[in-house]
Parts: C-alpha cells; structure tokens; sequence
C-alpha cells in the first residue's frame, strides 16, 4: 500500500510540473480533471466491482503543426490499488476542413501491478484514423495495435455530433468496437462494445464543465458479462499558447 500510495503521488507530480512548463514556453495545454462512476474500456469494466476512478490528462498542443503529447491516468477511489498511466504522441491533419487524419503511438502502463515497470505491466500501442468532419456526425474509424499485453487489433467506429443548445453544446455519440485482442487471455474475436454517450458542455470562467452519461453494449461476454452504465463529469481549462 505504501508503494502505491507513493505512485499516485509521482503520477499527481508529473501533471502539476507538466502544467507550468507548458505556459512558460508559450506551447497551449489543455488540462482535463474527469470523475466516473466506473472505467469502461472497449467493454472492459477495467476496475474490479465497479469501483469509480479519477482520471486527470494534460495535453500539450505545438501550435499548428499538429503534434501533441498526452500523459492520461486513471486512478481507483476506493480500496483496489488500480492505477493507469499512459503517455501518447499524436499527429492531426485537417483538409480543407473535410477530412482529418490522425496517427499516433502510445506507452501504456500499469504502476499498480507488482514488478512494473516490466513486460508484464507496459505495453506500447500505434493507431491511425480518418474523420470525416463534413459529414453529418462526423463518422470515424480508427484502428489500433497493441504490440504486448493486448497482442492483436482493435478498431472502431463512431459518430459524434456538437448541437448547439441555449449557448451550450449538446454532444449525442454513437461508438462501435470490433477486437482481436487479448486472445492470450481468453477474449473471443468479434463486436466487443456498442457504446451510447450523451454530454454537454457548460462553459464558466475560462473553464468547460461537462457532465456525460454512458451506456455500453457488450455482445462479446469473454471481455465482460453483463452491459454498463455509468455517468462522468469533466472539468477542463486551456492555458499556453493556442490548443487548437
């Protein structure tokens, strides 16, 4: 316990010096505080007994290029040790407003496992996807591969649409998975999650609270038995240079 008490205190760290340094160098960063009632990962109910979690991020965005670098985690709120740490380098390019390609590679890590940081707690992931943007919800598909633990191929495809709403935005979302992953382990090949989503931002000086509520299909019972619900809320502020 005193090994992972220790741990959340690095991962706390990390995020508060990576704050500074970003408005120093004029580089934006967007910094988001998420609360959930449980974490739901590609139908994964990845925190035993729907304990809820605390999921702090930071990016920093290098002006237009389009180059960002993300540190995410994920953090139990109660008795379990759980604790994700991940850290992402992602590229975006936008044409004509029309179309957007994203590639990027990731290095996720689990702290709270015994011998981490080692083969048996880490694995590096790459993706690649395309957005639609002139389309109507703004239909996406991406697809991942996780060179280690997962061993295999993920990919989804969504829609996500901003509506307008009394000076809010009212964001509806439509998600869905298809996995080869995690064969090792006893997890079938096919549909692993339909997911159904519905936030809406609030915007308060220079901050954007949103509230969500989920609800996830899983046609696959080898990655979870039984579908979920759960709710979020998100704080989120940008400081730095632009974000976009």
């Amino acid at each position: 316990m005193i090994r992972n008490r220790n741990i959340r205190f690095l991962c706390a760290g990390l995020f508060l010096l990576l704050t500074p340094s970003a408005a120093y160098s004029g580089i934006g960063i967007r910094t988001d505080l998420t609360l959930v009632s449980r974490y739901i990962w590609r139908g994964f109910d990845t925190i035993s007994d729907n304990h809820p979690a605390i999921q702090p991020s930071s990016t920093l965005n290098f002006g237009k290029s389009g180059f960002g670098l993300n540190l995410w985690s994920a953090i139990a709120l109660t008795d379990t040790d759980f604790i994700e740490l991940d850290l992402i380098a992602g590229y975006d390019k936008t044409f004509s407003d029309k179309l957007t390609l994203s590639a990027g590679v990731g290095y996720f890590t689990f702290p709270s496992l015994p011998r981490w940081p080692d083969k048996n707690s880490t694995t590096p992931e790459a993706y690649m996807g395309i957005t639609a943007c002139s389309f109507p919800f703004s239909p996406a598909l991406t697809f991942y591969y996780d060179f280690n633990l997962g061993d295999g191929f993920y990919g989804t495809f969504s829609l996500n649409q901003n509506l307008p709403v009394r000076g809010k935005i009212l964001c509806p979302s439509f998600a869905v998975g298809y996995t080869a992953q995690y064969r090792k382990i006893g997890v079938d090949r096919g549909i692993s999650d339909v997911c159904l989503g519905l936030s809406m931002d609030f915007y308060t000086k220079g901050m954007t609270l949103t509230p969500c509520i989920n609800y996830v299909f899983v046609p696959n019972h080898t990655i979870n038995s039984e579908d979920e619900f759960w709710v979020g809320l998100t704080l989120s502020w940008t400081t730095g240079g632009s974000a976009d």
